[in-house]
């Protein structure tokens, strides 16, 4: 496939995508204002809860997903331009945003576990329904994220599936517009305040720590929501005149948070500082109560769940005790205990593809494993990654840093940083791997201390103009770090992108049930019309 053919199915896919925002937006609420970067979220949502649904009905077939697409493009050119038109300006920054990421889609390497679990579950996605307890088959089956299901349908006439792996990038676009759209009507008001600074800060880790896509997978996307919410949350806190809008964000977002990777689902205590900071809080139940966005959520959270089920038998995979031993497709809960031990083993340092501690249950009691982790770990991976933001704040320091103002401000963010503190040392007990959560626990724990400092130095004659260097620099330092890794991989791939910009594609055969009969295993498996069964658990 050509760049041109290649970059044309990447727009159409971004405007069917703000098609089912624009769907979404007008069937649960048009009475309020809403940005081009949630009805880009928005659609995001609504097509994952289309897959959801679907998916027990029909494969992702090429024809079932042109009809799919199609409805958005249809919705994009016919009501949302023809809507939208007072926001010209914030669509043409859209554009650009996306314009800008192309330097991030050209690659040819993608993530590390893309042909281990991603490709085939997204392939057999694209070739069958549901299949209950397909958990057995493969490891990947068993924690299926809900980025698989929106790049199922990307699967397409010509296209085939070369942008399968492109979902990270319209997250990672829309959640860049809305950081922008918000420091640019903040400026507008000439309005200075700490949450411009977070999202300055917050962009700056999208993407220069985030540039590779290669690196995404299934962690990242749901990492650059969680910076977002926290962001939202704040402008709750602290300008309560729009509560009603900032709170069916919210809702959406978590629930998009939880379903990439569903142990985000401890993400839901960022309602708590909502909740405690409604002087009324009968008033702030009974108004969920009446608010589609929250039932919507509710419903999204459940399907998420019911997913896990299908596949494991477990509500939530793999936590034990939300596992049915005595269905029969279930993998069982010795199963999700050993699955979730490899896990701990793995995100402290103890386990890798080619090496595993001696005496991992000893190696896991208490605090055993901190040494060692922080010498395999620390001084490796997080070592860096705080370096790489201890420089972003000093740059921003000496840049943005003026004469003290007397002004006091009175911030509401106590609560949820302590929330995020709370979090925090959840994840470093259970499973501290920067991918697990680390890089936005870790930038948030620095930034938001760091952001209500700088706020008191801030002169608002030079603001806007020290604003657009920053914001310059995150775009040269991004597009630089891409045109040099692609400038890597055309030598170490023999990669020409003019000639084929996507991934690298060298697969077999994902078809499930041919990999099913060709494997040695097949007398475990029972087939049941087109949904089968794994009955033997020496398969897992």
């Amino acid at each position: 496939m050509n760049l041109s053919l290649y970059l044309s199915a990447y727009i159409l896919i971004l405007f069917s995508i703000l098609g089912y925002g624009y769907i979404f937006y007008s069937c649960i609420d048009r009475s309020a204002k809403i940005s081009v970067g949630y009805l880009g979220l928005y659609g995001i949502f609504l097509l994952i809860f289309i897959a959801y649904i679907s998916n027990f009905i029909t494969p992702h077939g090429k024809i079932f997903n042109m009809w799919v697409m199609g409805l958005g493009l249809f919705a994009f050119f016919v009501f949302l331009f023809k809507n939208f038109q007072y926001q010209k300006v914030n669509l043409l920054i859209l554009f650009s945003i996306f314009f800008v990421l192309v330097f991030a889609i050209l690659h040819a390497k993608t993530h590390d576990d893309f042909t281990y679990y991603h490709f085939p579950y997204i392939h057999h996605l694209t070739s069958e329904s549901v299949i209950f307890g397909v958990g057995n088959f493969n490891h990947g089956y068993k924690t299926a994220s809900s980025i698989f299901y929106l790049s199922s349908f990307f699967y397409l006439p010509k296209i085939e599936y070369s942008l399968i792996h492109l979902a990270p990038v319209f997250i990672m676009g829309f959640v860049n517009f809305e950081l922008i759209n918000k420091i640019k009507t903040y400026l507008k008001d000439n309005n200075k305040n700490f949450i411009i600074l977070l999202s300055l800060l917050s962009l700056t880790v999208i993407n220069i720590f985030f540039y590779r896509l290669a690196e995404h997978g299934t962690d990242r996307s749901a990492q650059i929501l969680v910076l977002l919410t926290v962001i939202e949350i704040l402008f709750f806190l602290n300008f309560k005149s729009l509560e009603t809008t900032y709170l069916n964000k919210i809702y959406i977002l978590i629930a998009l948070i939880i379903s990439l990777k569903a142990f985000y689902i401890l993400y839901v205590l960022l309602l708590i500082p909502i909740i405690i900071s409604n002087k009324n809080k009968l008033k702030y139940f009974e108004g969920l109560l009446k608010n589609n966005f929250f039932y919507i959520s509710v419903i999204f959270v459940f399907f998420v769940l019911l997913m896990h089920f299908v596949n494991t038998g477990c509500l939530l995979f793999p936590v034990a005790s939300t596992c049915n031993n005595s269905i029969p497709w279930g993998v069982g809960s010795n199963a999700a205990t050993a699955l979730n031990n490899w896990y701990h083993l793995w995100s402290k340092a103890g386990a890798n593809p080619n090496f595993r501690i001696n005496n991992p249950e000893e190696y896991l009691q208490g605090f055993n494993w901190v040494h060692n982790w922080t010498k395999d770990y620390f001084f490796n991976k997080v070592s860096d990654y705080i370096l790489g933001i201890s420089f972003t704040i000093l740059i921003f320091f000496l840049l943005l840093k003026n004469s003290k103002n007397n002004l006091n401000f009175k911030r509401n963010y106590q609560i949820l940083y302590f929330i995020i503190l709370l979090i925090f040392f959840e994840w470093f007990y259970n499973h501290p791997a920067l991918r697990y959560g680390g890089y936005h626990l870790i930038a948030l724990i620095i930034f938001i201390p760091f952001s209500l400092y700088l706020e008191k130095y801030i002169d608002l004659k030079t603001f806007y103009k020290k604003i657009c260097i920053v914001l310059f620099l995150i775009l040269i330092v991004f597009i630089y770090r891409n045109v040099n890794r692609i400038y890597e991989e055309t030598k170490i791939y023999n990669y020409n992108f003019l000639l084929n910009p996507s991934y690298n594609k060298q697969f077999t055969n994902y078809n499930l049930y041919k990999v099913i009969k060709d494997s040695k295993k097949i007398d475990s498996i029972k087939i049941l019309g087109k949904n089968f069964l794994f009955f033997n658990k020496s398969i897992k």
